[in-house]
């Protein structure tokens, strides 16, 4: 019988020269993953969450905040600002709720040009509305002009409604706001 030499193969042969046989191979495998993304980090979908809500701000005589001068009691503001990969961040000033709203919360849906934010309370328990500040955050936002919409449990039917378009290109930031004459804005 003959010896069984066990044979090694390699990209390189014994006496230094490259060997072809792998050559081919190697080269498609390597273009195939080059030429396809990296599945191993899938893109991630847009989420948005309520950060947290202020109390029921207290207003002096003329419509100013009593410990802070930011907006006026007679209208309702959306303040943003978006860093350029992704995040937004969103303050509805003086979003109204019952004085009494238990828990503040929000559904967001966000959908290709456009976020919606629809606030709800889970108790209206006092007999009377206030304004409360309420933060949003917003991650994996993909670059565009977005129509942002603010819905409020006490928005008046007959007033503007807090929405604006934006273009997210880029970091930019800045504030919208709708004039508000009913209570409890007024």
């Amino acid at each position: 019988m003959g010896k069984h030499r066990k044979t090694r193969k390699n990209f390189w042969r014994r006496d230094g020269q490259f060997n072809k046989k792998f050559f081919l191979p190697f080269l498609l495998i390597l273009a195939y993953f080059s030429l396809f993304p990296d599945c191993s980090s899938p893109t991630k979908n847009p989420e948005g969450q309520l950060l947290r809500f202020s109390g029921c701000k207290n207003f002096s005589q003329d419509g100013s905040l009593a410990k802070e001068n930011i907006s006026a009691a007679t209208e309702e503001c959306a303040e943003y600002f978006y860093d350029g990969h992704g995040n937004l961040r969103l303050k509805h000033i003086n979003a109204a709720f019952n004085c009494c709203p238990g828990t503040i919360s929000a559904d967001i849906i966000i959908e290709p040009g456009e976020i919606l934010i629809k606030e709800k309370e889970s108790a209206a328990i006092c007999d009377c509305n206030c304004l409360f500040d309420v933060d949003y955050e917003i991650i994996n936002l993909k670059p565009g002009v977005y129509r942002i919409s603010v819905k409020n449990l006490y928005q008046p039917s007959d007033e503007p409604p807090l929405e604006f378009i934006v273009s997210l290109q880029e970091p930019t930031s800045g504030t919208f706001c709708v004039p508000r004459k009913k209570y409890p804005w007024s």
